[in-house]
């Protein structure tokens, strides 16, 4: 390739760059990209990532504080930055991604910069630019409000002011190089990936032994405000986010599946992009050991791929993959670029008109199956519905309801921005388990059940259930929200316990009784019964031990209900029976063992009571009169 740096200008590089004049080639890339990540930007709702960050923005000290199950983060300038548009625009969909789309356009800037440096020729320049406007990983993660999009952005801008470093030699460039992964680190730790590899790459791109300290200065004054904010975190005592996950605290390790299906994800969303760059590694190669000095710099490009098996450790993750943007980028351009010009150009042109049709139609994830809602929604630019799904639905509420109705709202709720909007003005009561059963009672007034995102995956039974009770709206449909009417002809009725509602008070019943704290587990199974009057665990438990503390009244009472109800008949029997035995009343015992034993057969303790009771009544017989 020779040393492109000073070479001159090819046929190519003055058709793009020639004048002012061809600037819309560079302004038409922009658009594309603003175009892919901006259309219909609010038109899903936010996914569980989303809705933390946008808590987060909402309360500062929740970045070091824990709430439910968000954690504190050390990567703290996403949720100030994005504070800005939450306040201008209210908790909601665009309010959360509109930063993210932007960074993700203009990173072709700092990446054309990156690879024109590497290579010295604007054309190859512009070619990576074109795959990243519309590569389908890339959209992906830049319509989404997480703040992956911006840190690869900061993390290009600092790669590129660090070869512009090593040319200039200028301690000004290494403060900028020092700057921008500061920006980066604290946008999302994730960026370590980026910082790791220059450590590394700085062996070979710096010869000159002052160059190199002062780029490993710059490198180390750049970790520090992360590492002060960790110290920070952890010394409250805190658990971070990253470091609670079940990856990192509980698989840690390797794993066959999770490599295998961080492949696959890399390969999906990477596409027809991948071979065009193995054929521009293989060049590289090839002219590197032919002596080209430029080549085999530019093989230093190829660490970032060591993420591909350093991730699997921790997580199957698709974030993580963002950071090899520049590595497939570099490479594909310079694929394309060894190219005769019409060759180039057609090469591409269909590269992209493959890459803008997978993200307008979707990539197809191998996990958890092919792309649904709301992976769908995120993946296809195409799929993304019109309108403001949180604003739309809360409006619609707040113009079917009154401030005395209750709306009981299913999935990822504290953080649901339909949540935090209609907090203030109705009463919104978050699916907490036990909340369901604020439906038995007409005088909780709940008027609605609404279900976000995919409830018939997550929530199959509750779903199931609104499907018996409930219906649907017609009106009342918004992308990712379901919304359920619990009226029948307009009037507020009682339900069954649609959740297990009395599951925490059994938990501590079972508890005590393992401890043999009989008073306590009895207090624990009576309060069950008074949320879920016919919970078989409870009301099995609680015969039992009726009986081992003498309350023959109320055993018999609870026995005799089980029996009408249909409940643990074989328990309900044999504790009845034994109840009656100790009442004196032995032919009621009998009567009620023989009923136990229908429906337990086999039951050992059953048998032997009744074979003691029929021993005793053989023994107490009066001698027939000669």
């Amino acid at each position: 390739m020779g040393n492109r740096a000073n070479s001159t200008p090819t046929l190519t590089d003055r058709i793009f760059f020639g004048s002012w004049s061809l600037a819309p080639v560079w302004f038409g890339l922009l658009a594309l990209a603003v175009v892919l990540r901006m259309y219909h930007l609010p038109g899903f709702v936010l996914n569980y990532d989303e809705a933390h960050w946008l808590i987060y923005s909402l309360d500062k000290r929740l970045l070091f504080e824990s709430l439910q199950s968000s954690r504190p983060r050390p990567d703290i300038l996403f949720p100030l930055v994005v504070s800005v548009p939450v306040r201008l625009l209210g908790p909601n969909e665009l309010a959360l991604r509109l930063l993210p789309a932007l960074a993700g356009s203009l990173s072709l800037f700092p990446l054309s910069a990156l690879i024109f440096r590497l290579t010295g020729q604007r054309s190859t320049a512009a070619f990576g630019a074109a795959f990243l406007a519309v590569l389908p990983l890339h959209v992906y993660f830049s319509v989404q409000g997480i703040p992956d999009a911006i840190a690869l952005l900061f993390g290009l801008c600092a790669v590129a002011c660090l070869l512009r470093a090593r040319q200039t030699c200028m301690p000004g460039d290494f403060m900028w190089v020092a700057l921008w992964l500061t920006l980066a680190l604290l946008t999302k730790a994730i960026a370590l990936y980026g910082w790791i590899f220059l450590a590394v790459a700085g062996f070979f791109l710096f010869k000159d032994r002052r160059q190199r300290c002062t780029f490993y200065m710059a490198l180390g004054v750049s970790v520090l405000p992360l590492a002060v904010v960790t110290s920070v975190i952890l010394f409250r005592g805190q658990a971070m986010a990253f470091l609670h996950e079940p990856g990192v605290t509980g698989t840690f390790g390797p794993s066959f599946a999770r490599q295998r299906l961080h492949l696959q994800y890399f390969i999906s969303f990477y596409r027809v992009l991948l071979p065009v760059a193995v054929v521009g590694v293989v060049l590289t190669v090839v002219r590197a050991t032919k002596g080209s000095s430029p080549d085999g710099q530019l093989l230093i490009w190829l660490m970032p791929v060591v993420n591909l098996f350093v991730t699997p450790f921790f997580r199957a993750g698709r974030t993580e993959l963002l950071w090899l943007v520049p590595t497939v980028c570099l490479f594909a351009a310079v694929a394309v670029s060894s190219l005769r010009r019409h060759l180039a150009f057609s090469l591409t042109a269909v590269v992209m008109v493959i890459l803008v049709a997978a993200s307008l139609y979707g990539v197809p994830l191998p996990y958890p199956g092919s792309a649904q809602s709301p992976s769908d929604y995120t993946a296809a630019v195409l799929k993304r519905p019109g309108g403001w799904p949180s604003r739309d639905a809360a409006r619609w509420l707040v113009a079917h309801t009154s401030p005395e109705d209750g709306i009981l709202l299913t999935a990822f709720t504290f953080t649901d921005p339909l949540l935090l909007d209609l907090n203030q003005s109705r009463r919104v009561i978050p699916n907490a388990g036990s909340n369901w059963a604020l439906l038995r009672d007409p005088t909780n007034r709940i008027k609605y059940v609404v279900f976000t995102q995919d409830y018939r995956g997550y929530a199959p039974y509750l779903a199931a259930y609104a499907d018996t009770h409930f219906t649907l709206p017609a009106d009342g449909q918004f992308p990712n929200y379901a919304i359920y009417d619990c009226q029948k002809s307009g009037r507020l009725v009682a339900y069954p316990d649609a959740y297990d509602s009395a599951s925490p008070d059994v938990q501590r019943g079972m508890a005590f009784l393992q401890k043999h704290q009989l008073e306590r587990a009895t207090e624990a199974f009576e309060k069950a019964l008074e949320v879920n009057p016919n919970h078989p665990v409870a009301s099995a438990n609680l015969t039992l031990l009726y009986y081992q503390l003498g309350r023959q009244t109320d055993g018999v009472a609870l026995c005799e209900r089980n029996i009408h109800l249909g409940m643990n008949l074989a328990i309900s029997y044999g504790v009845l029976g034994q109840i009656r035995e100790q009442q004196g009343d032995l032919a009621a015992a009998q009567a009620a063992y023989k009923e136990s034993l229908k429906f337990d057969p086999k039951n050992q303790v059953t048998l032997q009571l009744l074979a003691n009771l029929k021993a005793r009544l053989s023994s107490s017989a009066v001698p027939p009169t000669p």
